[in-house]
């Protein structure tokens, strides 16, 4: 059995395992960013001037809202004041550039997937061809 071939696979497996773990994050983030998203939409629903905040660990305070403005972070520690429905469009366009990474994550997958299933047959030729010269 050719090494070399083998070798290539290994590495093609320990990158699709890296992929894969990588796909898993941004599920994790696509998920946080979808219950953020319904959050800041409630809240800009809502006329109800208390609402329940995560203070971690699925534990709730009840809060008073004073001013429905949010602080946000815009990056390098700058924060500016923007309404609801604004946070909805900063986070709708945290989630398309995550959903970006995944399909190209999800495209090295099916390459690698693809490359590993020809090398492999190339591989079971060669060991036929090999086993009918005996």
């Amino acid at each position: 059995m050719d090494q070399e071939a083998i070798m290539k696979i290994q590495m093609m497996e320990q990158e699709s395992n890296q992929l894969n773990e990588q796909l898993q994050m941004i599920e994790q983030s696509v998920n946080e960013m979808l219950e953020l998203k319904a959050s800041l939409d409630e809240i800009g629903k809502n006329e109800n001037k208390e609402i329940l905040a995560n203070i971690g660990k699925r534990i709730y305070i009840p809060v008073e809202i004073k001013d429905k403005n949010l602080i946000v972070e815009v990056g390098k520690g700058h924060y500016v004041k923007k309404t609801p429905e604004e946070t909805v469009n900063v986070v709708e366009g945290q989630l398309d550039k995550l959903m970006e990474g995944k399909n190209q994550i999800m495209g090295r997958l099916e390459e690698l997937q693809n490359d590993m299933m020809k090398m492999i047959g190339e591989i079971e030729q060669a060991q036929a061809k090999g086993g009918k010269k005996d």
